[in-house]
């Protein structure tokens, strides 16, 4: 299970998947019972704060219009676009729009599900306990509501797949929610005021259940500001991701930071999100950046993402490898909870830590042993210091085992046992220069090519400081590829590998042929927080 989930996660961080995962969320409707569910707001979403947000012209073009990127359309396939066309949810809930339009014989049978998907919209997502994008608010503007609605509000009082929820206040006006059950298991939510409607993909978003009907006071908020005639009240999660009022010309999908890392953005605040706008035939990739936390972040206190010194000691031709601007100072109150552990505090190493940090993963290690390179200062003087944070955060019945190399390097390693097998976590500082790894071979790895014995990922970079990650498609898939027949022996999970042979080896096939790729920052904000430019750029092999 814990192969699994590293599986996907790091998969994930790279950016191109990213989109697809937030496309295919969207068009999932993936949602559970209404009866089935506990406290007010039972889903536990802070509708205030979406993931990620998607402006389009068209959510039936999406999925097609993503298939332009090549990567997408050799990986996804036309599979894709059949599967959002023809999944069980689309189909279920077209056949029940149809039902109920003709039982009641109402115009409309198709007509809503084309209102939404059809014409510009905004969707927000929320991700679900797993960490999916799984959960959805769809706002639409329409000028053909009120006949609808009118029809809508009769049908809701004598058919049995629809029903009235709850209310809400929208601009002094009380607005009946209605509830859609449209499969097994399977109901959504929809609410419309003048010429705004909203859908939510499960009633948990709102209410606890069929015994309990009582709204979230912030959740309803939410949707009572997207069902707004005013714009700045539609836009209410513009502000978050710094987007502007303007309608894209296309699709724009951005993410947040925070969903991407797991949780993790807190670490690196400065980095606060990605987005991807398809205009004119192509896509384009930015990141939001905070200038003012990478002045406090940056080496010396002067600020910038600069990773230039990361690549040079970095083994060649990782797998995926990215660098994060780090706040180191987020990690004290870990450090002090783990020097309770030890006979002295490790707080001090938060202030001697500078600049970014890189995460790499390698086709000779796992997907969930990548190695992690930090920068300190040069003279801090804290070996000791990193010795004690290593016994304390490495578990262990076995001693910790301490060497000195010729060249200063210092290293620690622990064997411990896991739900994988045995392991051997190491740690080691030279220099200015940490590095971490589950996997001790990846550890001697950097300190080989720090002593220039093996090549380092910087040299054929043209441009080590503006570039902030690398991808090797072919070493990635031979990667993916062997983590996910592990987690499948064949005796065991025969249906699953067959499944997986027929289905993920192509397109794992697909992605070997690509080169490889780096991520380039072309600049960075003077100030405030803004969206700045993000090339791939082929790398050198």
């Amino acid at each position: 299970m814990l192969a699994k989930k590293a599986f996907s996660k790091k998969v994930l961080f790279g950016s191109l998947a990213a989109v697809a995962v937030v496309a295919a969320a969207l068009v999932s409707y993936r949602v559970f019972g209404w009866g089935a569910m506990g406290p007010v707001n039972s889903l536990k979403l802070d509708l205030s704060r979406p993931d990620a947000l998607v402006r389009t012209k068209s959510l039936s073009t999406l999925p097609r219009d993503l298939l332009t990127v090549p990567l997408a359309r050799d990986v996804l396939r036309e599979e894709f676009l059949f599967y959002y066309e023809q999944s069980e949810d689309r189909l279920g809930l077209k056949g029940s729009l149809r039902r109920i339009a003709y039982e009641h014989q109402l115009g409309w049978g198709d007509q809503l599900l084309r209102m939404v998907l059809d014409q510009p919209a905004e969707v927000a997502l929320w991700r679900d306990a797993d960490g999916s994008l799984k959960h959805f608010a769809i706002a639409v503007s329409r000028n053909q509501l009120t006949r609808l609605l009118e029809e809508v509000g009769k049908v809701a009082l004598k058919d049995t797949q629809m029903s009235v929820a709850g209310r809400l206040r929208v601009d002094g006006d009380t607005v009946p929610v209605y509830a859609l059950n449209y499969a097994w298991r399977r109901t959504l939510l929809f609410a419309a005021h003048g010429q705004r409607l909203v859908i939510l993909s499960h009633p948990g978003m709102l209410y606890g259940g069929e015994e309990n009907k009582d709204g979230d006071g912030t959740a309803e908020k939410t949707v009572a500001s997207l069902l707004a005639p005013q714009a700045d009240k539609q836009n209410i999660f513009h502000p978050q991701f710094h987007l502007d009022q303007a309608a894209p010309d296309g699709h724009s999908i951005a993410v947040k930071a925070d969903f991407l890392s797991f949780g993790y953005q807190p670490f690196f605040g400065a980095l606060e999100a990605l987005r991807f706008d398809f205009q004119k035939g192509a896509w384009q990739s930015t990141v939001l950046l905070n200038a003012d936390k990478l002045k406090k972040d940056g080496k010396d206190g002067k600020g910038g993402y600069d990773s230039s010194a990361l690549w040079p000691v970095l083994p060649h031709s990782p797998s995926a490898c990215f660098s994060v601007p780090v706040d180191w100072n987020a990690l004290a109150p870990v450090l002090k909870r783990l020097g309770s552990k030890t006979s002295e505090p490790v707080v001090p190493l938060a202030g001697h830590l500078q600049g970014p940090a890189a995460a790499c993963w390698y086709g000779n290690s796992r997907l969930h042993t990548p190695v992690f390179v930090a920068t300190r200062s040069a003279q801090a003087g804290d070996d000791a210091l990193y010795g004690s944070l290593f016994e304390a955060a490495i578990g262990g019945k076995d001693p910790v085992r301490k060497t000195a190399g010729k060249d200063g390097a210092v290293r620690w390693e622990r064997s411990i046992a896991t739900s994988l097998g045995q392991a051997t976590p190491a740690l080691a500082v030279v220099g200015n220069t940490v590095v971490f790894s589950a996997d001790s071979k990846l550890v001697d790895q950097v300190l080989a090519v720090r002593r220039k014995q093996a090549p380092a990922a910087s040299d054929l970079l043209p441009d080590g400081a503006r570039t902030i990650g690398l991808i090797a498609p072919a070493s990635l898939a031979k990667l993916i590829q062997f983590e996910a027949f592990d987690t499948l022996p064949a005796n065991n999970e025969p249906v699953l590998r067959a499944a997986a042979n027929e289905h993920l080896v192509p397109r794992l096939d697909a992605l070997k042929k690509y080169p490889p790729l780096r991520m380039v920052l072309t600049q960075q904000p003077a100030s405030g927080t803004a969206w700045v430019p993000l090339e791939w750029q082929e790398a050198a092999r």
